[in-house]
This record gives C-alpha cells, structure tokens and sequence, in this order.
C-alpha cells in the first residue's frame, strides 16, 4: 500500500515512528547492543546519527516536528541496530527472514501490476486514509523498483524458483514503473546487471535485454504510428507507454524531451545552489539543520503552500544541506565500509566453497545498491516506505557479516571444541566438519 500504508496511525504516531519505538525496546531486550558496534561500519553509522542529532536538537524549540522528521534520513539507522542485534541474539533467524521475504515476493510482485497503475492513475477515486489526504494506496515507482530489483537479485542467486505467472508479473511491473520514472529504471537494471556479472550469468541476461530491446524498438515503431504520442507535461501526466519508456531511457543516456529535461535541470540548479552555499558557503562545518526547508531558503517552493517541498530529491545533497561537509563525509565512510565488509565476506565465501553465505551476501548487496540509487534522485530515505526497508537491510548486512565471521573462526578452530549449530540456510554452505 506504500505511502498510505505509512500514514496510519495518529499524529504524531504513525506506523514508522510506533515500529521505531517498538524496535528501540526490542534493541534494549535483546542484550545484544554492546556486541553491535564490534563491528566497523555500525560504530561509522552511530557517528553519523550522533552528527545527524546534533544538527537536530538546536532547532527543535523552532521547527518541532518538522525538525525530526527531517532527522530520520539518518536516525532511522536505529532499525539496522535491531535487525543487527536480533541476528546476534539468534543467528538462525537468517531463516526466518529469508522465508518471510519469500512469502513477500509471492504476495507483492502478484499485486503490483494492479495496484500500482491503481494508484498512479486512478488516485481521484482511491479514498484517503481517515484524517489524512493520502490515498489508501499510494506507490511510488522507485520504491517499488527497488523491491523488484531484490526479487530479481533473489531469483538470480537461485534462492527461488519463479513460476511462469510471477515471472510475467514481474516484468509486467518493471514496465510498469520504467515508464513513469528514470530513477526506477535505474534502480532496477544497475543492481540486476551487477549481479548478473557476479554470478557469471551475463549472458542470459544480454539475451533477454537483446530480446526485449527488438520488442521495444517494435513495439514503439507500432505505437508511434498508430497513435501520435504526446509529451507529458509534468511527471505526474507520464503515462505507461513505450514510447515514454524510450522517452526515459533516451534522457538517461542522451538527450530526453523537454519535460524530462526541464526535471533533470531543475535537480542540477538545486544541487549546485547547495554545493554553493555548503562546500563553498558559510554552511561547510554545520550545514543548515534538520528542520528548515530548504525548497523554501533557496526560492523554489513557498512557505505557505499547501505541501511545501522539503528534499532536493537526493539523500546525499539533503545530508549536505542539512549537516555540512562533516556529514556528507559520514555517511560517505559508512557506506563504503558497509559495502567494504559485505564485499570481503562474499569473496571469502565464494573463495571457501560457501556459495549460500556468497549468494546471501550478494543479494543483500544489491538491494542496498538499488535503494541507494533510487534515493539519488528521487525522495526516498527520508520517508519510512522506503527508509525502514533500506536500513533493515542495512541491519541485516551488519549481521550477516558478523555471524559469517564468528561462524568461520568457530569452524576453523573446531580441533578444540564443537562448532555451533548453523541455520538451515547456512548448512550446506558451511566449512566441513
């Protein structure tokens, strides 16, 4: 249900902020908080919170409510220390979580193709949560291509078997949400391409986008002639078509229409006006704070409308605007040592023979890559749908990563005790005995 999913609740409690708080609790029960931060990046993304909360709290009397909202795009980095500490606690819950997602990939990727059409076109005649403007059902393209790219990833490393219907359903979604975004395009085909290269299944892949390639060169030919298209005005208006897919691939790679030009200029002047106020302004050691608007301080929304614009539609520019340089390093060094530590146990993993620990390690990899990506150009770590995901799989990567190194040690030093009981997942990918 994506964004009116997140709106239930009451003000200020909404599903995000009552899991976040169940989580803090759930942390605090574990016993496992201290052994958190035995690892590199989780004490990089406390720094990076702790940053994020001293740019918070001096604009809290002025701001309120705005100001924490603003914050989550790193205070929600909490809901990696819960996923992390519950794998600690109990490492067998790889499992779980894995059968979870699988049973959500038979549950979502059915329902997408209808769904979110539902809500991208026909959002007048979808009723509101109570109390709020926001359609029940309210999906936004690149989150949703987030989660196919994860699918994809899943059935890539042969941890699923897809049946003929959800294969179709698949890409009938990843149509579905390539025609109205560029973000998504991206989102999906980068961190599926990574992966096909890792598993050494280019191949298969290059003749599929050879195949569908000739389709769409076909079918845009057929639609072109058939019924002139019209370029949309505002992205809102974009349509599922293919001449809009082609339309979206062309400003990805050339030069796109007017409309899809006018929104890539549009980011750039953005970006530019905070790296200019930032890295070369007066904001370079503090940034301007979570709680101010920025589409306001910078003259492009009012502060009276009705939704005024708060993000730049990039989680980067947004952690330069609002906690200066030493934050946009941060968050820089917590990425590239969270990857750093994902990539090292999938290559000792697939060096040992563990091609479970590999394929687990490698699909959690791309997921993040795609939320990443997404979040490069569109609103989407600041929110919960897409926030909460991104930093449980965060979590999750965290806590794979410690476990596969405990459970290594355990099994290389077995001459001097019994080596643990591995998850089931884990089993045939384990060291022998």
């Amino acid at each position: 249900m994506g964004k009116g999913f997140a709106y239930w609740g009451y003000r200020p409690l909404f599903v995000g902020e009552i899991a976040f708080v169940a989580g803090l609790f759930v942390l605090l029960r574990s016993g496992c908080l201290v052994a958190v931060f035995a690892s590199g990046p989780s004490l990089l993304l406390a720094a990076a919170m702790g940053w994020a909360l001293l740019r918070t709290f001096p604009y809290l009397d002025t701001y309120g409510s705005d100001a924490l909202r603003d914050s989550v795009i790193l205070v929600y980095g909490v809901f990696a220390f819960v996923v992390a500490a519950l794998l600690i606690e109990d490492y067998r819950r790889i499992d779980t979580i894995i059968s979870y997602y699988q049973k959500f990939l038979d549950i979502y990727v059915p329902v997408v193709p209808i769904l979110f059409p539902l809500s991208f076109y026909f959002a007048d005649y979808i009723p509101n949560v109570p109390g709020t403007s926001v359609g029940l059902v309210w999906l936004g393209a690149g989150e949703v291509a987030t989660h196919l790219a994860g699918a994809t990833v899943f059935i890539l490393t042969g941890m699923r078997k897809p049946t003929p219907i959800w294969t179709a359903c698949l890409i009938t979604a990843v149509v579905m949400v390539g025609a109205v975004s560029r973000a998504a395009v991206l989102a999906f085909a980068v961190p599926v391409v990574l992966a096909a290269l890792a598993l050494g299944k280019l191949r298969p892949v290059l003749v599929v986008v050879a195949t569908g390639t000739v389709l769409l060169a076909a079918s845009y030919a057929i639609e072109t002639t058939v019924s002139g298209y019209q370029e949309a005005r505002v992205s809102t208006e974009r349509r599922i078509s293919v001449a809009q897919i082609v339309e979206n691939i062309a400003s990805i790679v050339g030069q796109g229409g007017a409309q899809t030009e006018d929104t890539t200029q549009w980011r750039a002047n953005w970006w530019r006006t905070i790296v200019e106020k930032t890295v070369h302004g007066p904001y370079f050691w503090t940034g301007r704070g979570f709680g101010v608007n920025l589409a306001v301080e910078d003259g492009l929304a009012r502060a009276n409308s009705e939704r005024p614009l708060r993000s730049p539609h990039s989680a980067h520019m947004t952690i330069l605007a609002r906690a200066g340089v030493p934050g946009l390093v941060l968050w820089a060094a917590f990425l590239a040592a969270w990857f750093g530590a994902l990539l090292r146990a999938m290559v000792l993993a697939y060096r040992r023979g563990h091609t479970e620990w590999a394929a687990l390690m490698l699909f959690i990899a791309c997921y993040v890559s795609s939320c990443i990506i997404n979040a490069s150009f569109d609103v989407a770590l600041e929110a919960p749908m897409q926030g909460i995901w991104f930093w449980c799989l965060i979590g999750f990567g965290i806590g794979a990563t410690m476990i596969y190194r405990y459970l290594l040690g355990t099994d290389e030093s077995e001459a001097s005790g019994a080596s643990p009981p591995l998850p089931a997942g884990a089993r045939e990918a384990s060291p022998p005995a």
